[in-house]
């Protein structure tokens, strides 16, 4: 019988981790390593509250087995079927990890903004 954290994460998702450098023109860079993660993928807006206590608007929540960090980007599908431009991408504005009562395991959601459809540089 699989763990009980384990077992609404049936889907899978691409994540790009942020990176600090950006482009001359400002744009953000993320790594060029893609991991493919198990989520539950729930397209729901639902409003949330930023690092800086402000309101913002989510268009998918995502429960996560590990931590992303705030500004990578994540889109919804398999690694072997990831295309060649990628469209549908969405950026993490939001991320909470609460532990079990024991601290084993953890209770990780995402949140997440459409970003663009277009991949930033990789670094």
């Amino acid at each position: 019988m699989p763990r009980p954290e384990t077992v609404s994460r049936k889907q899978k998702a691409i994540y790009w981790a942020p990176l600090t450098t950006s482009t001359s023109s400002g744009r953000k860079k993320v790594s060029a390593t893609k991991v493919e993660l198990k989520v539950r993928w729930v397209p729901r807006q639902s409003d949330a509250l930023d690092a800086q206590g402000e309101t913002i608007r989510l268009d998918v929540r995502v429960k996560l087995n590990q931590d992303v960090a705030i500004g990578g980007l994540m889109w919804l599908g398999a690694l072997t079927a990831l295309p060649t431009t990628v469209t549908n991408l969405f950026e993490v504005v939001s991320f909470d990890s609460t532990p079990n009562l024991k601290g084993k395991s953890y209770d990780r959601w995402a949140g997440l903004q459409r970003y663009s459809n277009a991949l930033p540089p990789t670094g």
